[in-house]
């Protein structure tokens, strides 16, 4: 195989559209094989299942996200309000300008919902992606919130960053529907400025 690299790249890109588009029961492997031109060994030389081939699709949307939240803040966001509203307003335009992406959110919350053993091993997939941006941002957090600074932080921290991930929920299904892009950044701004992340007493 003379590119290895690009060759993952090109069955991670044609997956990623099939899983968003036509869902994780609703593809299968002959259909990526197809979209890919690729022969089925190819496939499997990079990926053992489609389990597989779905979870390393998901991780590539999780280091996107984590790409765009995580780097440091700007002299504009040396506020941590500021930060945590921009960044979020961020996400909100990186998903609204990429429907595969909001596709794919809707595909792990449906398969989630399913409550199968093979949903409930997607699941859990997603869940170790989202501890590893929630132990990414902790050292940022912790740095730039007093609240997260004493010695029981880390369950205050989860808690927090567990109530901001179902805002984002709530608004990522609602967009397209009942909220546009002005919208959605509007309700995220106005429930960041509900919180005082400066504070020590944070709750």
């Amino acid at each position: 195989m003379s590119d290895p690299a690009g060759t993952k790249e090109k069955i991670l890109g044609v997956a990623r559209s099939h899983f968003a588009r036509n869902g994780y029961h609703g593809t299968s492997m002959d259909s990526i094989v197809k979209g890919t031109n690729l022969s089925k060994g190819a496939i499997y030389w990079h990926f053992t299942s489609k389990g597989d081939l779905f979870a390393s699709v998901l991780k590539k949307e999780v280091e996107s996200i984590i790409q765009n939240y995580v780097e440091g803040p700007s002299e504009a966001e040396k506020d941590v309000n500021v930060f945590v509203t921009l960044r979020g307003e961020r996400i909100i335009d990186m998903l609204w300008g990429d429907h595969e992406m909001r596709l794919l959110f809707f595909t792990l919350f449906i398969e989630r919902l399913r409550g199968e053993e093979e949903s409930r091993e997607l699941s859990n997939i997603a869940g170790d992606l989202l501890g590893s941006i929630q132990e990414k941002l902790w050292p940022i957090a912790r740095g730039a919130i007093p609240a997260f600074r004493n010695s029981e932080a880390r369950d205050l921290y989860r808690k927090v960053l567990m109530t901001l991930r179902f805002l984002m929920h709530g608004i990522i299904m609602e967009m397209g529907f009942n909220l546009d892009l002005d919208s959605a950044k509007e309700c995220w701004r106005f429930a960041m400025s509900r919180f005082d992340f400066k504070s020590e007493g944070l709750k």
